[in-house]
């Protein structure tokens, strides 16, 4: 995954060119070049997972306990006696332990199932992170005058928005290097591990010549086909894929080539259908990206901005147990972590926020990306994709 700590430094371009290339290539890529000519390159993603930058002691309150602990102070919450709470854990994982545990919710009294009503349990109070550094973006505009914000490790920007960060970053399978050797695990390994099951999200990036510094257009859509992969399991490079003409999965935006590293320079919404198992829909508004063209001819970097808790929390709710004892974090604390710590996006009745700045981390190899048959592609400007 290379060096996390200067993952998003401006590297030098790989010699990619129009010129270069063959003329299959050419070919397919030439119904995303702009009217006037100039370079294209495009890239099928080939990791995503939630930007984290963990550092020592950046959760005062500790890292979450395992799920276990975590399930033996839930039920202490519920006011059981410790001498019953040991006598069901002593039959964990058993049927009867965890229905128990599946049920710490009340309603009226009466227990159910705390997954699908997550706020019929108690609040567990999670672990937040109280240090200073988040990968991310200056979402709200007001930089170090913002609220709760962070400032980012590779680009030295105050007032970073990643509330997500902090709701999952004291989270252990959640924390992330230089903390940890490895990136997050769990969004990690479910990406990787789903990634030829459902359609591709590809990026492609235009302007007039990308070697150099200047405007580029950057286009973000859903495919109608899955990765390939190679021998080793990774991610197959310069294959085809052809874009979903759903309108929901098609989005063009105006960005900035500097330095080898790609930056939007309009930031209106963005959406992607994804898989239900691990992220149902990627929502953004107030989009953000930062992307290095590396030298390999590979692209990784972060897209953010706020995006609806309840769409990362539905996933996650989904799993239930199977996720809090594979991934070791409280379901219903999540729930309540997420809602508490939602930023942006006021309910008009309620006042509640409904969304919650995000960044994600994503990585993706180059590829070759055509309209699907009989579909004509949007013009490349921000009008194709209305805020």
């Amino acid at each position: 995954m290379g060096d996390w700590v200067g993952l998003f430094k401006p590297k030098p371009l790989f010699p990619l060119t129009v010129a270069g290339i063959s003329l299959g290539a050419i070919l397919s890529i030439a119904p995303l070049q702009s009217a006037a000519g100039g370079e294209t390159r495009s890239y099928v993603l080939s990791s995503f997972t939630n930007a984290a930058y963990s550092t020592k002691d950046d959760c005062q309150g500790g890292i979450d306990p395992d799920q276990t602990e975590q399930y033996k102070l839930d039920l202490l919450a519920l006011g059981m006696p410790l001498e019953k709470i040991q006598k069901v854990m002593d039959g964990y994982p058993g049927f009867a332990t965890m229905a128990v545990l599946v049920n710490r919710g009340r309603i009226d009294g009466k227990p159910v199932n705390a997954y699908t009503n997550p706020a019929s349990a108690i609040d567990p109070k999670l672990h937040m992170v109280t240090g200073h550094y988040a990968y991310g973006f200056n979402l709200d505009g007001k930089g170090a005058d913002s609220p709760n914000s962070f400032q980012d490790p590779a680009t030295h920007q105050s007032g970073i928005d990643n509330q997500l960060f902090r709701v999952f970053g004291c989270a252990k399978n959640f924390r992330g290097p230089p903390a940890n050797a490895t990136p997050p695990m769990f969004y990690g390994i479910e990406w990787s591990t789903l990634r030829p099951s459902f359609p591709a999200w590809v990026i492609t990036i235009t302007g007039d010549d990308l070697s150099r510094d200047g405007p580029v257009t950057v286009s973000i859509d859903r495919s109608i086909d899955h990765v390939l992969l190679d021998a080793a399991g990774n991610t197959e490079a310069y294959t085809t894929f052809r874009i979903d003409p759903a309108p929901g999965s098609v989005n063009v935006f105006q960005g900035r080539l500097q330095n080898g590293v790609v930056t939007l320079t309009d930031h209106h919404d963005l959406h992607l259908v994804g898989d239900p198992v691990l992220i149902s829909d990627l929502d953004l508004s107030q989009t953000h990206l930062r992307l290095t063209l590396e030298p390999n001819g590979e692209l990784d970097g972060l897209v953010g901005g706020y995006q609806p808790w309840w769409e990362v929390f539905l996933p996650i709710g989904h799993g239930g147990e199977n996720f809090e004892e594979n991934q070791g974090i409280d379901v219903p604390g999540l729930y309540y972590a997420l809602k508490h710590l939602a930023d942006a996006d006021p309910d008009p009745k309620t006042g509640e926020n409904r969304r919650i700045s995000v960044a994600w981390q994503l990585e993706a190899v180059p590829a070759f990306v055509v309209p699907a048959e009989g579909y004509a592609p949007p013009e490349l400007s921000a009008a194709s994709n209305p805020k």
